[in-house]
């Protein structure tokens, strides 16, 4: 079984940025059953760059608006504080993971996709959160830009890593700069006190065995969930061969009860 420890790094080796006060604030109206609309709207609107950042977001072609939307309380309206709080959220992170800059570009954008087809294929399963999900999908592999920015060679242990067939991402990553983005996630989303089930699933996404030892887990569902979201990705870009995929394929297919025709529905309906 992969160690699924912290290894050797720990919170002061590495700049693990704190949650923001608004997202804090944010988080906790999505809790609410009724949360504050006018609250919401004033939190975002308070940071000029986060305001005109959600309002170029929502405004993308992603959520097809017609006509555009010219404000954040209109974007409340139309979306939801629950979708405009976890658009917020993504968007103050990536400020704090070094921005979209051209070496983060990929990344950010396989975040933001996988994130958005994770909500959905929780959509099409039962008892399993869609926010949840979308949360999980947006910070499983958050430790990438953090280690990108800490180790030069960073971006070429991840084409090393990608491309392992013979052992998990994770131990490539360690073989190469010590430690892993899992762990790193693990670090961040724990430090802005996510549910623990999505710190642990963010820690162990990449261990080869987690669906025979963790059997019954709803960490599970999370992981097996953004398993799929990056193979129906990965399908869309046409990479050629998923090997991340080709590991999990069939614990994931088995967890979830799915025959390969239920799959094929989910992954084309994404």
């Amino acid at each position: 079984m992969q160690d699924n420890s912290t290894g050797n790094l720990s919170s002061g080796s590495l700049h693990i940025p704190p949650r923001p006060e608004v997202v804090t604030a944010l988080m906790e109206e999505k809790a609410k059953a009724e949360p504050n609309f006018r609250r919401i709207a004033r939190l975002i609107t308070s940071d000029v760059g986060l305001s005109a950042a959600m309002i170029k977001a929502v405004n993308s072609p992603a959520f097809g608006m017609e006509p555009k939307l010219a404000s954040v309380p209109l974007a409340l309206q139309t979306l939801g504080p629950q979708q405009v709080a976890r658009i917020a959220t993504e968007l103050v992170t990536r400020n704090l993971s070094g921005g979209k800059t051209a070496s983060l570009e990929r990344f950010w954008d396989s975040a933001e996709k996988s994130a958005l087809l994770c909500a959905r294929i929780a959509a099409k399963l039962h008892g399993i959160s869609s926010d949840e999900a979308y949360s999980y999908g947006l910070f499983h592999d958050c430790g990438i830009p953090l280690l990108m920015k800490h180790f030069p060679r960073y971006k070429d242990v991840l084409i090393a890593a990608n491309s392992s067939v013979g052992q998990s991402f994770t131990a490539c990553e360690e073989a190469g700069v010590g430690t892993h983005h899992a762990v790193v996630g693990y670090f961040l989303t724990r430090s802005w006190n996510l549910p623990d089930v999505l710190c642990q699933a963010t820690l162990r996404h990449h261990e080869l065995d987690v669906f025979e030892v963790e059997q019954g887990n709803h960490m599970l569902d999370f992981i097996g969930i953004g398993h799929l979201a990056e193979h129906a990705h990965h399908l869309s870009a046409r990479n050629g061969e998923d090997v991340e995929w080709n590991k999990y394929e069939h614990a994931v297919l088995e967890h979830f009860g799915l025959s390969d025709e239920d799959y094929q529905d989910i992954v084309e309906g994404t």
